[in-house]
C-alpha cells in the first residue's frame, strides 16, 4: 500500500498534468511569448530588442553555460518539464547535441513531437510523457535543464537527489525558476500571496535559493552561479493589471477563490496574479542557477 505522502505526490502530479493539458494551447496563443512558440516568460536584458529576443533570453543564457560541458556531436541533454519543445530545438541546434525532453502533459508531448517532425529533428530530439521524478536509472546525461518546471515537483530534495544520480561526472544542471525569499516572512499578506501562487500554479516546492543549494550539496552537487533575473521582467503590463482586477474582485466574494482555483483556467489567473504581486514585492524572485557535479 502506498504511503499517504506518496498518494499526495501522485495526486499533485495528476493536477499538474491536468493544468497543462487544459492551459497549454491558450498559453501558446495568448501568452507573453506567443510569437515565439514558447511558454516560458520574457526576460528583457539589455541585448533584447524584441519580444522574440526576450523570449529567447533564458535559452541563450542556458546555452552559454553548457558550451564546453556538452560534447558536440554525441552529448546528451535532458530537459525537465520540456513543454512544447522550443528549448529542446534551441539546445539541439546550438550545441549539436541529443536532447531528451520529459513532460507530464500528453498535450505538450504531442505538440513537441510535431515540432521536431516539422524541424527535421526527430533523430536528435525525443520527448517522453512521464514524471521527471521517476526517470529510469539509465542513461546518464552530460547536462540537465529545468526552465520554470522544477517548482512543480512535490519534493525538490528527492528530485535533486534523483537527478544527481543520473548526471555524468563533471556535468551541469541549469535551473531557471521562481524562488521564495525571506523578506517579510510571517507577514499575513506575504503568506496569502504565496499560498495563492502555490495553489493556482500547482507549485509543489517553493524554496529559497539557499535551501535549494543545501539540498543540492547533500546530493553531491555544488552551486556555482546564481543570477537574479527579476529586474529584467516586465511586471504590471496592461493585461496583468486586468487580470489582477478580475482576481481581486472575485477574491472579495466569500469562498470564490477556493472554488475557482480548482479550475485550470482560473487557477492560472489566480496564480499568475499572486506571482506578479510576489515578484513586485520581492517575496518571490526569478533566478538562473547553475549546479555542477563532482
Amino acid at each position: 500500500m502506498e504511503s499517504p505522502s506518496s498518494v499526495r505526490a501522485t495526486e499533485h502530479v495528476t493536477h499538474v498534468a491536468d493544468y497543462y493539458d487544459a492551459n497549454t494551447r491558450r498559453f501558446l496563443r495568448f501568452g507573453e511569448t506567443s510569437d515565439a512558440a514558447a511558454i516560458h516568460r520574457c526576460v528583457w536584458m539589455p541585448d533584447a530588442a524584441t519580444t522574440a529576443d526576450a523570449a529567447d533570453t533564458v535559452n541563450r543564457l542556458v546555452i552559454d553555460r553548457l558550451r564546453g560541458v556538452v560534447p558536440a556531436g554525441d552529448g546528451h541533454v535532458l530537459d525537465l518539464g520540456c513543454g512544447v519543445g522550443a528549448t529542446m530545438v534551441r539546445l539541439a541546434t546550438a550545441l549539436d547535441a541529443q536532447v531528451t525532453g520529459v513532460t507530464i502533459s500528453p498535450v505538450q508531448a504531442d505538440l513537441a513531437a510535431r515540432r521536431f517532425e516539422a524541424e527535421g529533428l526527430t533523430q536528435r530530439c525525443r520527448v517522453h510523457c512521464a514524471d521527471y521524478a521517476r526517470l529510469p536509472a539509465e542513461p546518464h546525461y552530460d547536462a540537465m535543464v529545468g526552465i520554470e518546471s522544477m517548482v512543480h515537483s512535490p519534493s525538490m530534495g528527492d528530485l535533486v537527489t534523483s537527478l544527481a544520480a543520473r548526471l555524468r561526472p563533471g556535468g551541469r544542471i541549469v535551473v531557471c525558476d521562481d524562488w521564495m525569499t525571506d523578506r517579510d516572512r510571517g507577514r499575513p499578506a506575504r503568506e496569502r500571496c504565496l499560498a495563492q501562487f502555490r495553489a493556482g500554479w500547482r507549485i509543489g516546492s517553493l524554496h529559497t535559493v539557499a535551501e535549494f543549494a543545501a539540498m543540492a550539496e547533500t546530493a553531491g552537487l555544488r552551486l556555482v552561479e546564481d543570477l537574479d533575473l527579476t529586474p529584467y521582467l516586465r511586471l504590471g503590463r496592461p493585461r496583468d493589471r486586468v487580470i489582477d482586477l478580475v482576481v481581486n474582485v472575485t477574491g472579495a466574494l466569500p469562498g470564490v477563490h477556493g472554488r475557482l482555483v480548482g479550475t485550470p483556467f482560473w487557477a492560472n489567473m489566480i496564480g499568475g496574479s499572486a506571482l506578479q504581486a510576489g515578484l513586485s514585492r520581492r517575496w518571490i524572485e526569478y533566478h538562473l542557477l547553475v549546479l555542477e557535479g563532482a
